[in-house]
């Protein structure tokens, strides 16, 4: 602010600095792109995992094959 009361413009980005700031928002939004997909392709597929090792193991367990033992220090 001036003297008089008035307020003072700031000095107006360069090209440069304009192409290099969409080309930062662009890169980042890629990477959140990136990271969602994945997140929405990885999880189903580990619930899906989780539940057939659960069955495994009821499995195993019927069979008598499991045992949970614990040692004794």
């Amino acid at each position: 602010m001036t003297r008089n009361g008035e307020f003072i413009d700031p000095p107006k980005p360069s090209l440069g600095t304009i192409v290099a700031r969409v080309a930062a928002f662009g890169a980042l939004l890629l990477a959140a792109a990136v990271a969602f997909w994945m997140a929405l392709f990885i999880i189903p597929v580990l619930l899906v995992m989780g539940v057939a090792g659960y069955f495994f193991l009821r499995h195993q367990i019927k069979r008598g094959r499991f045992v949970m033992t614990t040692r004794q220090f």
